[in-house]
C-alpha cells in the first residue's frame, strides 16, 4: 500500500515555523535548524522540501500573498458594480488589518533579504506585479463597463496599490500617529471618485 503523500502539509508546517521564527529574530540568525526546531522536523527533513532558505522566503511571500491575489480574482468574476467591488475588497483589508499587519511586518523583513539575491529580486517583483495586475483587471472593467473615466488601469491600480502600502508602512512605523482605517478609507474614496465619471 502506498505512503500518503504529506508534502503539502509538511510544506505548510515548515512555512508556518518559518513565520514564528522571523516574526522574532534577525533573518541572518535565523538557521534551517531553528526553524526545523520549530516546525518539529528533522533539519533533512526540511531540506527535503527546502533546499536553503531563500527557497524558504521565497515561498513565504507567495504564501502570504495568495489569500489577497484569490480575493482579487473572486472579485473580478463578480457582476457587481465595481466601485462597490473595489470598496469590499479594501473595507476587508481593513478588518482583517492586525491580522495583515504580522504578515506585512514580515513581509518587510522579508523584503530587506532580497537585496543581493536575483531570485528573491524575481519573487518579490512577480507579487507585486500580480497585485497591481488585479486591481487593474477590476479598473479596467469600470472603464469597460461605463463606471469610470477612461483611464490608464495600471496606472491607476498603481496609485492604489500605493496608497494601500504607503499607509501600512506608515502605521506600523508610527501606529499612534496613523490613524490607518480612517485614512484608507478616506484615500479610496478619493482615489474611486476622480474615476467616476462627474
Amino acid at each position: 500500500m502506498p505512503r500518503p503523500d504529506v508534502s503539502a502539509e509538511r510544506k505548510a508546517q515548515i512555512l508556518q515555523a518559518a513565520q514564528q521564527v522571523f516574526a522574532r529574530q534577525s533573518f541572518h540568525d535565523v538557521s534551517m535548524q531553528t526553524i526545523a526546531q520549530t516546525a518539529g522536523l528533522s533539519v533533512g527533513g526540511v531540506y527535503w522540501y527546502f533546499k536553503s532558505k531563500d527557497e524558504i522566503i521565497a515561498a513565504l511571500l507567495a504564501r502570504n500573498a495568495e489569500p489577497i491575489l484569490d480575493r482579487l480574482r473572486q472579485l473580478a468574476d463578480s457582476d457587481a458594480p465595481t466601485t462597490a467591488r473595489l470598496k469590499t475588497f479594501f473595507r476587508e483589508i481593513i478588518a482583517a488589518e492586525d491580522q495583515i499587519a504580522v504578515l506585512y511586518s514580515t513581509g518587510i523583513k522579508l523584503y530587506a533579504m532580497t537585496g543581493a539575491n536575483p531570485q528573491l529580486q524575481n519573487s518579490v517583483r512577480a507579487i507585486g506585479a500580480a497585485y497591481r495586475d488585479g486591481l487593474a483587471t477590476l479598473i479596467r472593467q469600470g472603464v469597460e463597463r461605463g463606471e469610470f473615466q477612461p483611464v490608464n488601469a495600471s496606472d491607476a491600480a498603481m496609485a492604489l496599490l500605493g496608497l494601500y502600502e504607503g499607509l501600512m508602512l506608515l502605521w506600523l512605523a508610527d501606529p499612534q500617529a496613523v490613524q490607518f482605517e480612517n485614512t484608507l478609507q478616506a484615500g479610496v474614496m478619493l482615489m474611486l471618485k476622480g474615476l467616476m465619471h462627474p
